[in-house]
């Protein structure tokens, strides 16, 4: 991605936002990619390489946190409805006259907060990994949680975000960088089922120095570049996001959200990894199967990083979607 294209922004609350930009050709929608944990907007760096040639537009942001993009050190920050308004202040920076937002991992719930508050603003919408996640109005509490996913899944799915959340988790995982990038990026999806979502195993796995590898579709060029990233950048902001969670800092904005905005009304695709043992491709299903009933859903035979694991078939995925779906285009 050209540094060239980077642009700064200060949106409404004073934070600065560091994106990727490259105008639309005629005809085409501007593609907004939200990004996750532990990511930058590098994470769509193929999709950049794949969608800009044929004149879609693109605008792609380090989240709040990461990369260039300003790093709160407080969780209230964090809350999604305020995220949500920054991206909208981002895209009023370009102004462009369709959009369809695409998000994956924790960008995958800042879309849907998108989708909650300023659903208007959109032709459609593509969640990747993680599907659309209705407004949480009850309290979040952890270890409920984790019981609740064994009995659903088998396995705790949010047991790392035990590390996460500790004052210290950020300082551990920068301290043995390459053991937790390789645990965040695995060298094959079942890492996560074994050593990565039942409580304590994250911690052990990074506290030993395990590093039997990244996952093999990433280059070592690319793990570089992420790996710099992230010690330029540390881990602290970032973690904000599980902080934020735990702390139910959005529950009172979503009890304040109208009924009527928990549906999505616009065109919808869920893009679901068979193999993501933290976002499981069931429970997305179900999620987009009462709230986005339209919605087209695709299934790729990937673990978590869908526009890593499989890149062309994702960006296949995507584009045929969007030259199939009127209101989504031009």
């Amino acid at each position: 991605m050209d540094p060239a294209k980077y642009r700064d922004v200060k949106v409404q609350r004073g934070l600065i936002y560091h994106y990727y930009y490259s105008p639309p050709a005629a005809g085409k929608p501007t593609l907004l990619f939200i990004h996750g944990f532990p990511s930058t907007s590098f994470d769509w760096h193929r999709q950049v390489a794949y969608f800009e040639p044929k004149g879609y537009g693109l605008i792609v942001p380090d989240t709040i946190g990461y990369g260039g993009t300003s790093k709160p050190q407080e969780y209230e920050a964090f809350r999604f409805k305020l995220q949500a308004q920054d991206l909208i202040d981002v895209l009023d920076a370009e102004n462009p006259a369709t959009v369809i937002g695409i998000g994956h991992d924790w960008g995958s719930a800042v879309l849907s907060n998108i989708a909650h508050w300023h659903q208007d603003r959109f032709a459609g919408f593509v969640w990747t990994a993680l599907s659309y996640l209705p407004p949480r109005t009850e309290e979040f509490v952890l270890e409920i949680a984790w019981q609740t996913m064994r009995k659903l899944v088998g396995s705790d799915i949010y047991g790392y975000w035990e590390l996460f959340n500790q004052p210290d988790g950020h300082v551990i995982c920068e301290k043995n960088i390459d053991s937790f990038l390789q645990l965040a990026y695995p060298i094959n999806p079942e890492v996560w089922r074994d050593d990565f979502t039942d409580v304590g195993k994250a911690k052990a796995w990074i506290e030993s120095n395990r590093q039997p590898g990244h996952g093999p579709w990433l280059t070592e060029e690319e793990y570089k570049t992420m790996r710099e990233a992230l010690l330029k950048g540390g881990l602290q902001s970032p973690m904000n996001f599980y902080k934020a969670a735990i702390a139910n800092v959005n529950v009172q904005d979503h009890r304040d959200l109208p009924a009527e905005n928990w549906q999505v009304k616009k065109p919808a695709l869920f893009v679901a990894a068979t193999r993501d043992y933290v976002c499981r491709a069931v429970l997305g299903r179900a999620n987009m199967q009462k709230y986005a009933p339209h919605a087209e859903i695709f299934e790729l035979d990937t673990g978590h990083w869908v526009q890593l694991e499989a890149t062309e078939e994702y960006n296949a995925a995507l584009e045929q979607w969007i030259e199939k779906t009127p209101t989504a285009r031009l």
